[in-house]
């Protein structure tokens, strides 16, 4: 019944039913996924082959760090350099150097935390209409929109698949450079700015996915409690299929919008 009404609404419908669907079956395939589960070849090159390599210009800016870090204390003619400064910038150096050596099994915890809180969250159906029937409502809609309909689905499931997997790679290329920012840490004061810039960037790329999870979720119960049909009785009803054909529409639009917004709105209540 379902693949009948498919057809008689057309190859608009037909084509960015297919296309939408595509996209977020593709995109909440991946959602639970971990970096290393995601691209295992990716995740052994970052971890056998760059992040060795960035790890040792970052126990080289380490021992750069922390000598700045010295002479700039040991300066500071309004502060005394006293033995427990001397040691502060000790740990500082010891804390640096064992996040850089530990630092892949600690992305792995927190990459375990972010797939299993998506798990909890993530629940996402089809797009569906709000009426049962093909009326005259419909066939309209995909008479004059249809193209726009095909467009809208190309562009909110696009938008979606390159949020998804491009926090994929935002991961990678974090994880990568993670040495030569945590070195700073052994600088103290301002210079240990990037390590903690670092950090705060590292963790909303991690719990992104949570959020995005949250929104599609979210924007899927909400939207499938607005009844666009407006024309429910008498003569006005044949056109009640075309406010279930809108409805589909502004479902994709919003959740593209939510979707893309979930970094801002991530950053901004959590300070990221």
């Amino acid at each position: 019944m379902e693949t009948l009404r498919d057809i008689i609404m057309g190859p608009a419908y037909l084509l960015g039913k297919m296309i939408w669907n595509a996209l977020m079956s593709m995109v909440t395939g991946v959602m639970t996924s971990t970096p290393e589960t995601f691209s295992g070849i990716t995740w052994k090159f970052v971890q056998d082959v760059l992040y060795p390599w960035t790890k040792g210009i970052g126990i080289v800016l380490l021992n750069l760090f922390f000598m700045i870090g010295y002479i700039t204390q040991a300066s500071d003619l309004k502060e005394s350099f006293t033995i427990e400064i001397f040691v502060k910038q000790v740990i500082k150096l010891i804390l640096a150097n064992g996040l850089i050596q530990a630092l892949i099994p600690i992305t792995r915890i927190f990459f375990t935390m972010s797939s299993q809180l998506t798990g909890l969250v993530m629940t996402y159906e089809p797009i569906t209409f709000t009426t049962e029937d093909v009326d005259g409502g419909m066939w309209l809609f995909f008479f004059i929109f249809g193209s726009l309909y095909i467009l809208v689905a190309i562009i909110c499931g696009g938008l979606i698949f390159l949020s998804v997997y491009g926090r994929f790679l935002k991961i990678y290329l974090s994880v990568a450079v993670a040495p030569i920012a945590l070195a700073s840490i052994a600088g103290g004061r301002t210079l240990n700015n990037t390590a903690f810039a670092w950090g705060k960037t590292f963790l909303s790329y991690v719990f992104e996915i949570f959020v995005i999870a949250l929104v599609i979720t979210i924007a899927g119960k909400m939207i499938s409690g607005i009844d666009f049909g407006a024309f429910e009785s008498g003569f006005a009803s044949i056109a009640d299929g075309f406010g279930g054909a809108l409805q589909s529409m502004f479902t994709m639009i919003l959740m593209a919008a939510s979707v893309k917004g979930a970094d801002t709105f991530m950053r901004r209540n959590f300070a990221l």
